[in-house]
Parts: C-alpha cells; structure tokens; sequence
C-alpha cells in the first residue's frame, strides 16, 4: 500500500467515525425524547403539563417554545377582573329618563 492509498484510507475511516458519533448523538436524543413521551403517557400529566414542558425545553424552537408559553399562560396565571358597583339606577338610559324634566315648559314664538 503506498503513502496514498494509506492517507485515503485514514481520511475514510476519520468520516466513518464522524458519521457513526454524529449518528449516536441523534439517537441518543430520539432516546430522551421517547422516554419523556412515554413518561408524559403513563404519567398523570394534562395538556398544561405538555406546554409547560415545551417552552421549558432549550433544544425546542424558538417558535414552539412563544407557542406553547402563550397557549399555557391563560391557565398559569388568573385573569385580573374588576368589580363596580353604582348606587341607583344602573343603566345610562334610566339615568337620563331621571333627569328628564316631567313638564318642560313650552316657548312659543312671538310674531314680528
């Protein structure tokens, strides 16, 4: 085998080890995933849990993670509300009718 043959076999076996850690890494990570899946499955856990578990994830994207914090936010936090009472009548309308005059007076107009 020449010094060619040698270096090209070294480069070929270099990429095949690249390939095959690169290869690990995915599985190692579609592994995580199903374990949490198959975990969420038996759990207990509702569809708030899920969200929470998305926009908690860094490897998530960017999108998925705004998505899934806005659709959880409405069910993590109470909505503020405010109460007002009015004394008497409630209504606009009733409030006008009440400040209607019962007998305005009649103005006729005078003759030139």
């Amino acid at each position: 085998m020449d010094a060619q043959q040698q270096t090209d076999a070294q480069q070929h076996i270099q990429r095949c080890e690249y390939v095959i850690r690169r290869q690990m890494e995915v599985i190692k990570q579609q592994r995580a995933e199903i374990d949490r899946l198959v975990n969420w499955i038996n759990g207990d856990a509702d569809a708030l849990h899920c969200l929470q578990s998305v926009y908690n994830d860094p490897s998530a994207s960017e999108g998925s993670r705004i998505k899934a914090a806005a659709a959880a936010i409405a069910f993590e936090r109470p909505k503020l509300t405010v109460n007002v009472k009015v004394a008497g009548p409630a209504l606009l309308g009733d409030r006008l009718d009440a400040m209607k005059v019962i007998n305005p007076p009649i103005i006729e107009a005078s003759k030139v």
